[in-house]
């Protein structure tokens, strides 16, 4: 197995189990509020920075979990050329005959890491926020309907995601001219 092969699985691993893990964590908050919210409920008199490490610290736990079960599970099943049908530049694989590739280019990772950054970005200022707001507004916030804190939440998850593909777009492209100028310049010194 080449070093970019074995590097390429264990991401994909990794982000599916930090995926799987924060489902896992939202499932647990939606069923929290569900069936015990009176429990939930008394959380609000504790500080943000009791409840959002508990969540994180859940999350975590979720997604090692997950990250060895989807480990045990590939090592278990995976033979070696189990990665024959991809049509990736990292696994230098033929593609398929049906012409049917199931990676993504590099504008489909951008995209997708551009959201998930976003997302992790307003859950974090929105742990930050209520964490050094004044209790005032605490109050204030505590009044409002709650579909004022879910515009809130997409408006500024779309804000972040977009300021995020901008930079991700930005930073593939300059190491894009990056390699091709390091190709140039060897090209140009070896006839």
């Amino acid at each position: 197995m080449v070093p970019s092969q074995r590097t390429s699985a264990r991401d994909r691993e990794r982000i599916s189990a930090l995926a799987t893990g924060l489902a896992a964590t939202i499932i647990s908050w939606t069923f929290a509020a569900a069936f015990a919210p009176e429990e939930l409920e008394s959380l609000g008199h504790y500080s943000p920075w009791l409840y959002g490490p508990l969540a994180t610290a859940a999350w975590a736990l979720f997604s090692a979990i997950a990250y060895l079960l989807i480990a045990s599970d590939r090592r278990r099943r995976a033979p070696q050329n189990a990665h024959e049908g991809y049509r990736c530049r990292e696994l230098a694989m033929a593609a398929p005959s049906n012409g049917c590739s199931v990676c993504a280019n590099q504008a489909e990772k951008n995209r997708l890491g551009a959201v998930t950054a976003g997302f992790a970005l307003t859950i974090s200022g929105w742990v930050a926020a209520l964490s050094f707001m004044p209790g005032a507004w605490l109050d204030w916030l505590s009044d409002a309907p709650a579909w004022i804190y879910c515009v809130a939440s997409v408006v500024l998850w779309a804000s972040l995601s977009e300021a995020m593909y901008i930079i991700l777009r930005a930073s593939h492209e300059k190491l894009r001219r990056n390699q091709a100028r390091g190709a140039n310049s060897s090209f140009q010194t070896h006839p």
